[in-house]
């Protein structure tokens, strides 16, 4: 993925565009970050890039217009009106929450390099998304719940082999310990975490392994495509 200048500090972009080149380069920000990541109106109020939800709607809905981006489906993640999901690729369209959740926690870790979806390089195992940090490739999954324990058998037998550590964010605590128990044969790679903790903090001591050791994961200095 290419870079883009540094964006003015978010205070700035905030309020009404100061003038047509900061609008472009607002612009430019959001297909760059919906490049990776598909996201919600009100995702990108919450990273102070517009003041309301309105504002960035109708700025989405303008460069979907402008075939800049997508406008891919709609999500209900609380209680209220579904949300609208917006990205540059088009997920597939029963796995859409899976992957607005997925940004979420992306957007928590501090990773040289983010890349899912078609970016993504290990067309063996199509990780939900693959991290760089420090030098080495690391895997996300982001298991819903939703998969039963067969199907997820399969999928560790993705991984058996793999060189890096595999990172699998459960729903719940009984959860992770469900797929901890039955990963004998990742026990050199697979690491445990609560969504809950994934999200308070990535980089703290969540991440259980076989064993039942913590471990934790390594913070990248020089962010690449995240938005913080």
């Amino acid at each position: 993925m290419g870079t883009i200048a540094p964006m003015p500090p978010s205070s700035e972009l905030a309020g009404p565009p100061r003038s047509l080149a900061l609008s472009r380069e607002r612009d430019a920000r959001v297909c760059w970050l919906l490049d990776t990541h598909p996201v919600t109106a009100a995702m990108l109020v919450s990273l102070g890039w517009f003041p309301s939800k309105n504002k960035a709607n109708k700025r989405l809905r303008r460069l979907v217009v402008r075939n800049r981006i997508r406008a891919v489906g709609t999500v209900c993640r609380k209680a209220g009106r579904p949300e609208h999901v917006y990205c540059r690729w088009r997920p597939k369209p029963d796995q859409l929450l899976h992957e607005v959740e997925l940004t979420e926690l992306c957007f928590r870790i501090d990773a040289g390099s983010i890349r899912r979806g078609p970016h993504v390089l290990d067309h063996a195992i199509l990780p939900d998304a693959e991290l760089r940090i420090g030098g080495r490739t690391y895997y996300l999954e982001l298991d819903r719940g939703t998969m039963g324990y067969a199907q997820i058998a399969r999928r560790f037998r993705k991984y058996e082999g793999c060189p890096g550590f595999v990172l699998w964010v459960c729903p719940t605590e009984d959860r992770v310990e469900a797929l901890r128990g039955r990963a004998v044969r990742l026990r050199h790679a697979a690491l445990f975490a609560t969504y809950a903790e994934a999200m308070g903090d990535p980089h703290a001591e969540i991440w259980r392994d076989y064993g039942g050791g913590r471990m934790t994961l390594p913070r990248e200095v020089e962010r690449g495509n995240s938005p913080r």
